[in-house]
């Protein structure tokens, strides 16, 4: 546990908000932005840089220099001024609120760039209707956790192993690549059909607090299984009466219209046990856009990656079959922790992004 505790604490340092604080000694509005800062400050991670621009003359000069980047006019500002990462240049007071909108963007989007008043960044979060959760990073991580996931390292392996004993090492090669394409347009075509069936029947609040629920579940599942691991009990693998069902596809797949049958079957088999983070990024994307099949096209391009080194490496004879499995076994309480942290992760944006969508329905 205090490892965990380690790493979210390293995760929030690793990503502190910096903030450039301009104010004048006496400033009532300064005094309660700083307050407000203070509040906050338990919530995300800041780092808060205060200067006195009244009586630093550096500072003052630094302050004025800011404005002139930044395309401001120095005759209109004033203090407060506050520029966050950078990147977001913001004059005088604004509400708790409204702060919290900018932090959270820093976090999960990246800081609004250019000159901000509160009306404007208040209007930015009311056209927040699209996929605010999720960005590159996030998916990344989703995917990740996705690709390592024990069953379906556990499964590629079982197939190659038929192949390569069957028919040698070139058929393997060829073997191999038609199963991980199939896996990926399989999973790319239920992507696209579950985001369709999001945006045609509107259950879009519906479905991300289910999913949110879920990504709870799954982190303390996948955590729970770090420290008392059973195979296919209690954390996110192919369950075990599904395991024989499974093996039974991978062994008859010596042919290449076997291996594609055997990888649509097995993409349905692989579904307990590696769709959680897969169905929280489409509750993120949550709409068929271009936007959207781009997301899952590089989603799905991420989740196969190991499938595709696996193939490569024992086709390169750097590694072998056994070697791999091995690998797995040593590993799967390692590979079970790291999918719990970044489900955590995942649920703390989930629960972001839901709370928004219900706050926006009912004009909060």
């Amino acid at each position: 546990m205090k490892k965990l505790v380690f790493l979210f604490s390293l995760f929030l340092l690793l990503n502190a908000i910096e903030i450039d604080f301009y104010y004048g000694e006496g400033c009532p509005h300064c005094k309660r932005t700083l307050e407000t800062f203070g509040e906050l400050s338990e919530e995300y991670p800041l780092e808060i840089n205060a200067y006195n621009v009244y009586t630093d003359k550096e500072k003052r000069e630094e302050f004025i220099k800011a404005y002139y980047k930044f395309g401001a006019d120095i005759n209109r500002g004033g203090v407060p001024t506050i520029i966050v990462e950078n990147t977001t240049f913001v004059i005088g007071e604004m509400e708790e609120k409204t702060w919290r909108f900018v932090f959270k963007e820093c976090i999960i989007n990246g800081c609004p760039e250019g000159i901000y008043t509160e009306n404007s960044l208040i209007e930015m979060e009311l056209t927040r209707t699209g996929p605010s959760a999720l960005t590159l990073p996030t998916l990344f991580g989703a995917a990740l956790v996705d690709s390592v996931n024990p069953c379906t390292i556990a499964v590629m392996a079982m197939l190659l192993a038929v192949v390569l004993v069957a028919k040698g090492r070139k058929e393997m090669l060829i073997s191999g690549t038609i199963f991980f394409l199939t896996i990926y347009a399989m999973y790319f075509l239920m992507g696209i059909g579950i985001l369709n069936i999001i945006e045609n029947t509107g259950i879009r609040e519906v479905f991300l607090g289910v999913v949110t629920v879920g990504a709870l579940v799954l982190a303390a599942m996948e955590i729970n299984a770090y420290f008392y691991y059973k195979p296919g009990f209690w954390a996110v693998e192919m369950p075990g009466f599904l395991r024989p069902h499974a093996k039974a596809f991978i062994e008859n797949a010596t042919t290449h219209p076997g291996v594609f049958v055997a990888a649509m079957f097995c993409s349905l088999f692989l579904i307990p046990c590696s769709s959680g983070p897969y169905l929280m990024v489409l509750a993120m994307i949550a709409e068929g856009s271009v936007e959207g099949y781009l997301y899952l096209a590089l989603y799905n391009a991420v989740f196969i990656l190991p499938m595709v080194a696996i193939t490569l490496l024992i086709y390169m004879n750097k590694t072998t079959v056994t070697e791999v499995q091995k690998y797995k076994e040593k590993h799967i309480r390692g590979l079970h922790l790291f999918s719990g942290i970044v489900l955590f992760m995942l649920f703390l944006f989930l629960v972001w992004e839901f709370w928004d969508s219900i706050r926006l329905m009912i004009g909060f």
